[in-house]
């Protein structure tokens, strides 16, 4: 089970080197969200299968959930036009490393509305995390545009977080991700003719092998939630060290980490796999 976190955390490390080298390749902010939710809808159908023949599909008709489904179209488009600006002025490791602030402010949140505590352990698991991220931050967060897509990256994805546990209680993951995803690519399909398509086939086939990862990330994870809740909640540390990791050996134009970046890092791995530790 220990290889499996490992492997999950490995892949979810790949897929943002990918997304890095579709933000290299000059890729838009509407042509990647337009595309990531594209491509994700064919994956979400061999993950409805998987579930079928499995636990089975759970669909309930709810105004919460549809409702919900709404909530989480504007913040998946919202989140989806960041990366790009993100990845535009962020190496891989700095963004996962940023991305870690998202699971301390979904911590704090918990703690305020009482679902959580806080303890001396989460208390030096925010400091870590904080000191780490303010640590590996450098002239680049002066740039206006970099501040707003962090800041709107990091929201939405919280609140994605708990959208997808709330209308996760009326529909199976797979039917929720299918129907978010082909929403807004039903929505959001004009001007994408075929001769569009064909013209950017290979921004299109980044786009697909980025997804293959993100779709092995997303079913590995689900495998180890129902097997080990504990366990799962160790991918994301990992991923950081991971994604630090391969800075070295991945032949990218970006600087090399520096010693004070794997220092960062490492304090906000252990800031987070601390604070795992304190909710398990």
């Amino acid at each position: 089970m220990i290889l499996v976190v490992f492997i999950t955390a490995l892949i979810s490390s790949i897929a943002v080197y990918i997304d890095k080298h579709l933000v290299n390749k000059g890729i838009s902010r509407k042509d990647y969200f337009y595309y990531m939710c594209f491509s994700m809808v064919p994956f979400s159908i061999i993950m409805i299968i998987v579930e079928a023949l499995n636990n089975g599909i759970k669909f309930e008709f709810s105004i919460i959930a549809i409702i919900l489904l709404i909530i989480a179209m504007f913040l998946r488009y919202k989140k989806q036009h960041t990366i790009v600006g993100c990845l535009t002025h962020l190496n891989p490791y700095e963004s996962s490393t940023y991305m870690s602030l998202g699971i301390i402010l979904a911590f704090i949140i918990d703690s305020i509305i009482g679902v959580k505590q806080f303890n001396l352990i989460s208390i030096a698991s925010v400091t870590l995390t904080l000191i780490g991220v303010f640590t590996i931050a450098d002239v680049k967060l002066n740039i206006k545009s970099l501040q707003k897509d962090l800041l709107i990256r990091i929201m939405c994805e919280v609140g994605l977080g708990y959208v997808a546990h709330y209308i996760l209680k009326y529909w199976s993951n797979a039917i929720y991700i299918l129907l978010l995803n082909l929403s807004l690519t039903i929505l959001f399909s004009k001007g994408y003719t075929w001769k569009y398509h064909k013209e950017h086939k290979n921004i299109i086939k980044w786009v697909f092998i980025q997804q293959s990862f993100g779709f092995f990330t997303v079913y590995l994870g689900n495998y180890l939630s129902s097997n080990s809740v504990t366990l799962y909640q160790f991918v994301k540390p990992i991923t950081i060290v991971l994604t630090i990791i391969m800075a070295y050996f991945m032949k990218i134009q970006e600087k090399k980490p520096k010693l004070k970046d794997l220092f960062a890092v490492f304090l906000v791995a252990v800031g987070i796999g601390l604070l795992n530790i304190a909710i398990g």
